[in-house]
């Protein structure tokens, strides 16, 4: 017999391949057989998701450092852990194009905006929303290699942690995102800040945990962090409709307040 991944020969009382590590399969595929498999390959503890999870919330330097130390079966992978977040994230513009979109108010400020052309750039940044979502991973990346850096890692290691910290914040949120779009759509926007300051937050909580620096110099390099987040996020910010308008996703009209 031999194993339908790597074609090595296996004896035939083997049930995974000693070779390449799967599971030999050798019955055809039934709905309780597919099912199985993906509670095996999400849910198990195998697969770390849930452990992942629990110590990206609590000790987020655990997961981080073991995998740039090289232990890199402990925990879901960083690629893995954002495909699960972009996935939820694409869940949740779903649910927001189809039930919230025309009831959300992009006024925060009360400054008399475009409400429709806001919408409207709220529906094409949604159709890149992958895109932008993955955008945010250099911005954290050099901000922190910037002002936290007691351990010396280089710029793919910040990477890595950038993309383990704002794929669990996305992951960590999608719940109450949720519900937010579904029961007070009208708030979205409002939320978004609240969600904005959360995230530096986590970010911060991030660093300070893997970087530990004395008290002094922490609230320094916290500091330092936030401007420099703060430089890359409104670049973005600012970048992100001229994009939109070279693509023809929308116009320099949809920009300009309503006329009075």
């Amino acid at each position: 017999m031999k194993c339908k991944n790597c074609q090595d020969i296996l004896r035939t009382d083997f049930s995974y391949c000693p070779s390449c590590g799967a599971k030999v399969v050798e019955r055809r595929l039934t709905f309780k057989g597919l099912f199985n498999d993906i509670v095996e390959r999400i849910f198990n503890l195998e697969n770390n998701v849930f452990k992942t999870i629990g110590h990206m919330t609590l000790w987020p330097e655990r997961v981080i450092n073991s995998y740039v130390d090289g232990t890199r079966r402990k925990y879901l992978n960083p690629l893995n852990y954002l495909t699960l977040s972009i996935a939820l994230s694409g869940v949740l513009f779903y649910f927001m194009k189809k039930f919230a979109l025309d009831n959300m108010d992009f006024d925060v400020f009360g400054m008399g905006v475009n409400q429709e052309g806001q919408a409207k750039l709220m529906e094409a940044i949604m159709e890149y929303s992958s895109f932008i979502f993955i955008l945010y991973i250099p911005i954290i990346a050099l901000a922190g290699i910037l002002s936290f850096n007691k351990r010396e890692y280089n710029i793919p290691e910040y990477i890595v942690a950038a993309t383990y910290s704002l794929s669990h914040f996305s992951v960590l949120t999608f719940p109450v995102s949720l519900l937010v779009i579904l029961v007070i759509p009208e708030s979205y926007m409002s939320f978004s800040l609240f969600y904005l300051f959360l995230m530096v937050a986590y970010f911060l909580f991030t660093l300070i945990r893997i970087h530990k620096y004395s008290f002094g110099m922490t609230i320094v390099r916290i500091f330092l962090f936030c401007i420099l987040f703060f430089i890359g996020y409104m670049a973005l910010s600012i970048a992100m409709p001229f994009l939109l308008i070279l693509t023809g996703d929308l116009t320099l009209q949809d920009l300009l307040p309503p006329k009075a």
